[in-house]
């Protein structure tokens, strides 16, 4: 395969000199995961803040809000392709830092919209959908950027610690994002989200390690697509991408239309305030924690393949318990929502770690970015899917139904593990399986 988009840095894997702690030592990692954290905070504000805006505010319904999560999830599946080829081309912190300031614009007016009286569904829907296209550009050269400054050993450690962060938001954000609804109105709690984004990009500034000029790369239509097509065929070509690709795009299918759905599921059918389903979704993150404290251990004890296939197990059991929660009062409902938060989110953590780092111990550092431009369609495009599946399943036939549909393929995901045999492997990839580019 052709390789014009190679970087010209060395695999930071090899280089012995890099820090031994991730944490302290290692400043651009530190600065990295800083900001990544603080925007991490203000995107799960907007979890409850953007679906109770549409719901509460512009009298949208499940197929209002399962559009509006599948238009931030979309620009995943028509531009990460090309946009992976373009992350192996140029260099991937000022990418960041446009696509950080570019989200901050775009959710900012819609706190001013509102003030001035002019807030829509029609702009709700398309700052969801510019927020999703800043999101491929972020998320491409965040993933390639990581391996970069990281050594191989050390990848592990920086997910961690990526996913600890994103487990704290959850708990935190969450809770905080229906607060701030009932506090002062969904279209001003979107504010806080879009002021953790510039947060973000000012963070980056303080990065001071020179990122190194990627090799000259073909211009063109003719070659961007060439490079598109050698992409596709680097990654689906690959059994352990191939399968891991294929069962995240199971599980996130499952999860998605499960968090599109429990928003107006709590607010039409249980009854719940924006306080109440904040507060739900927040205990029930509490999980999240544990899940991120315990990654580690779990992965090494178990190996990050089986780990895989217990974690989509579980989660199938998560999404059968919620339609009990009509069975009894809103207490026990607000209980079975809790409960099932907790076993999902203490799922997350430990799948996004194996995920992520399998797949970049899968991947020489100079192809993450047209590795994970594929992927990523899949991936998170089953974000943009599961929504809108889930709310029309939900719309024709209940919302029970739809939550067993968000099981039935959590558990699918896990016949795609054994069939690339991913439950084989423990805490690496072997060199025979990675991808050669």
């Amino acid at each position: 395969m052709r390789r014009s988009t190679q970087s010209a840095v060395e695999d930071p894997e090899d280089d012995a000199t890099l820090p031994k702690s991730v944490l302290i030592r290692n400043r651009a990692f530190l600065f990295l995961w800083s900001g990544e954290s603080i925007s991490l905070l203000g995107s799960e504000i907007s979890v409850v803040a953007l679906p109770s805006l549409a719901v509460l505010v512009l009298g949208a319904g499940a197929v209002g809000v399962g559009v509006l999560m599948a238009l931030q999830w979309l620009p995943f599946v028509l531009l990460a392709p090309v946009m992976g080829v373009f992350t192996d081309r140029l260099r991937r912190r000022p990418m960041m830092q446009f696509a950080n300031v570019a989200r901050c614009v775009v959710l900012g007016s819609l706190p001013l919209a509102a003030v001035l009286g002019h807030l829509t569904l029609a702009h709700l829907y398309v700052a969801a959908l510019l927020k999703g296209v800043f999101d491929v550009v972020f998320q491409l050269a965040y993933q390639a950027y990581l391996p970069q400054i990281l050594g191989r050993a050390d990848l592990v450690e920086g997910n961690v610690k990526t996913q600890l962060s994103k487990s704290i938001a959850m708990t935190v954000g969450r809770s905080a994002g229906g607060g701030l609804v009932s506090l002062i109105g969904a279209a001003r709690a979107v504010a806080a989200d879009a002021v953790s984004y510039f947060a973000a990009a000012v963070l980056l500034l303080f990065i001071r390690e020179k990122e190194p000029r990627p090799a000259p790369a073909e211009q063109g239509l003719a070659a961007t697509l060439r490079d598109v097509r050698g992409s596709i065929a680097l990654t689906l070509g690959n059994r352990v991408l191939r399968s891991l690709t294929l069962m995240a795009t199971f599980g996130n299918m499952a999860v998605s239309s499960t968090l599109a759905m429990i928003i107006v599921y709590a607010y039409q059918d249980l009854h719940f305030s924006a306080g109440q389903l904040g507060l739900a979704l927040s205990l029930g993150s509490v999980a999240v924690l544990v899940g991120a404290a315990l990654t580690r251990r779990i992965n090494e004890r178990w190996g990050m393949g089986r780990t895989l296939v217990l974690t989509h197990a579980l989660l199938g059991l998560a999404f059968v318990l919620l339609p009990a929660a009509t069975l009894g009062g809103k207490l026990f409902a607000f209980a079975v929502v809790v409960v099932s938060q907790s076993i999902s989110s203490f799922t997350g953590p430990l799948t996004n770690v194996a995920l992520i780092t399998l797949i970049q111990k899968a991947t020489p550092v100079h192809a993450m970015g047209r590795v994970n431009g594929v992927a990523l369609p899949f991936i998170w495009g089953a974000n943009a899917l599961g929504p809108v599946v889930g709310s029309a399943v939900a719309a024709m036939t209940g919302n029970a139904v739809a939550f067993l549909l968000a099981a039935v393929l959590a558990w699918a995901a896990i016949g795609w593990i054994f069939r690339g045999a991913v439950q084989r492997l423990t805490d690496d990839v072997p060199e025979p399986l990675r991808v050669s580019a």
